[in-house]
């Protein structure tokens, strides 16, 4: 991420310019819920607005932004997008006016700090995508903000509004990288919904790193969450592992998520396909069989994502989890640690252990992340 922000000031209590096509663009979410605002200056003074300390569930009225759906704001208020619809009297399926501002009724089960309106100056060279960025929101949402008043091309001194999330921007500006190689990770990247149904906002790519290859580069995108820990974790396996090949890294999400072919899941960034890697005689060419897979290898990939302590799950075949445990047992991991770890020897079915039976996962692992901390709309 560059080192300097965008320009950006806050309008605390002034109300958006109307346009044709807005008649208000405030979210008065805020009055709802009693959020208060922070004055910024600029970017390095921003900080989030407290938390509402008022009980839960309660009836609040969202007005929404353009580009809003129901499902994101579902998520945004913890409940089911069809009831967010009866609430408000929607067919199924239905969603609010793309640009033209909706009052909702939401009986809210969590409740974010609204979104803040920041203004941004255009400067020689920014585009919406790059904008975007700076802001961690959607380049369309942002397109849909402001081309009434702008137009579809951008001019260095225009003024652009930019509704941000507290929560998601806070961790923008006050990013902290823990490592040379997490800071290869831009912040802001986080997921929407859940990776069933989601969509990715502003994701980050995988990098590029020793001991691992991308096999498809354009499915490679992420959370910034997500993307740190796979990074942290593929290293830890090159740096740890006497295994002589690169780590073949599969699908994650495309760069705004949502349905990719041949996966149920794989929609909001948190997901990762890694190939079961081969033993280095055999031809690399050939599909993973239990032959012909480095179980060892194999074995010493899930210990460097699961002793992390920040995975979900991972999926594995339970037809191979009888191989990763004795390669496991091989290596020295005892009982404890293994019952901890694998749902084999006590069934497919079995809940305990993080790596899980899950059909189709006989070639790969199905690495899964949780929501991150700077994702209000995402779900687990």
């Amino acid at each position: 991420m560059p080192s300097e922000l965008p320009r950006a000031r806050h309008r605390p209590e002034k109300t958006p310019a109307k346009t044709p096509e807005h008649t208000t663009l405030g979210s008065t979410e805020q009055a709802e819920l009693g959020h208060r605002r922070s004055p910024v200056s600029g970017a390095e003074t921003w900080h989030m607005p407290a938390a509402d300390p008022r009980s839960l569930p309660r009836w609040i009225r969202h007005h929404t932004l353009p580009r809003e759906t129901i499902e994101q704001l579902a998520s945004r208020y913890g409940v089911h997008p069809d009831k967010l619809r009866a609430w408000n009297k929607m067919d199924a399926g239905a969603q609010p006016h793309p640009w033209r501002p909706k009052s909702l009724r939401v009986h809210a089960r969590r409740a974010p700090p609204a979104r803040e309106a920041l203004e941004h100056l255009v400067s020689a060279g920014d585009s919406w995508a790059g904008i975007a960025r700076h802001y961690a929101v959607d380049s369309r949402a942002l397109r849909a903000w402001n081309v009434a008043r702008v137009g579809r091309s951008l001019e260095p001194e225009e003024q652009l509004q930019v509704w941000i999330d507290p929560v998601v921007y806070d961790g923008v500006v006050h990013d902290a990288p823990a490592s040379p190689r997490a800071a290869e990770v831009r912040a802001g990247a986080h997921g929407v919904g859940t990776p069933q149904a989601g969509v990715l906002v502003a994701g980050v790519q995988i990098p590029e790193g020793e001991g691992y290859a991308l096999r498809y580069p354009n499915s490679a995108w992420g959370t910034t969450w997500a993307v740190r820990h796979v990074v942290a974790a593929l290293d830890r396996f090159a740096a740890t592992s006497t295994y002589p090949l690169p780590i073949r890294v599969g699908t994650m999400s495309r760069q705004r998520g949502g349905e990719i072919g041949g996966h149920n899941s794989h929609q909001s960034g948190r997901d990762l396909d890694i190939r079961l890697p081969l033993r280095p005689q055999v031809p690399q060419a050939l599909p993973p069989t239990n032959r012909r897979v480095d179980w060892g290898a194999t074995w010493e990939l899930v210990r460097a994502f699961a002793d992390q302590g920040l995975v979900s799950v991972i999926f594995l075949d339970y037809g191979c989890q009888g191989r990763l445990y004795n390669a496991a047992r091989e290596a020295g991991a005892n009982e404890e640690a293994l019952a901890a770890l694998l749902q084999y020897p006590r069934g497919s079915r079995a809940s305990g252990g993080i790596v899980k039976h899950a059909p189709g996962h006989a070639d790969h692992i199905h690495v899964r992340f949780p929501c991150g901390p700077r994702e209000p709309e995402c779900l687990d």
